[in-house]
């Protein structure tokens, strides 16, 4: 018998859905360091394959370490989706758009909070909703059926 590893049991943080009007990632980083006083640098790439293609999603990393707790701020839609595209392919105009956490479909970034000791619910985010910062909204991390796509 193959023994199966579990992603759930790896599960140790919070995915937290937010919409900016800012599109550009850098754009919204920079804002967002600006504004309160996060650090969060550029890391390498997420690249995961979804539906048989092999997708890059941007991420950012902070650690705050006067609370002690590790932010992975990542687009929530592909690299490639995000860029012009100079010719449309009538195959894509029928694809469903392509997201890291579909339960956050109308946010473009995922924010994942891990190394809290306590309960999420009690813990104050870095930010809170502004002039671009239009949505915050939480879902419990066992609805979220692709939370083992962030599991790294």
């Amino acid at each position: 018998m193959a023994d199966f590893i579990l992603y759930d049991d790896f599960i140790d943080f919070h995915l937290i859905g937010i919409n900016s009007s800012f599109k550009i990632s850098s754009q919204f980083i920079y804002h967002l360091n600006l504004q309160f006083q996060t650090r969060f640098e550029r890391i390498n790439d997420l690249d995961i394959q979804i539906d048989g293609q092999l997708h890059y999603f941007s991420i950012y990393y902070w650690f705050d370490e006067a609370n002690k707790l590790d932010y992975h701020l990542i687009n929530n839609l592909p690299l490639e989706s995000l860029q012009p595209q100079k010719e449309v392919h009538l195959y894509k105009l029928f694809q469903d758009n392509i997201c890291l956490v579909p339960q956050y479909e109308e946010c473009n970034y995922v924010l994942k909070i891990s190394g809290f000791e306590n309960e999420l619910h009690y813990l104050e985010l870095p930010f809170k909703e502004n002039d671009f910062i239009d949505k915050i909204m939480m879902h419990d991390i066992d609805t979220i059926s692709t939370a083992d796509r962030l599991v790294f």
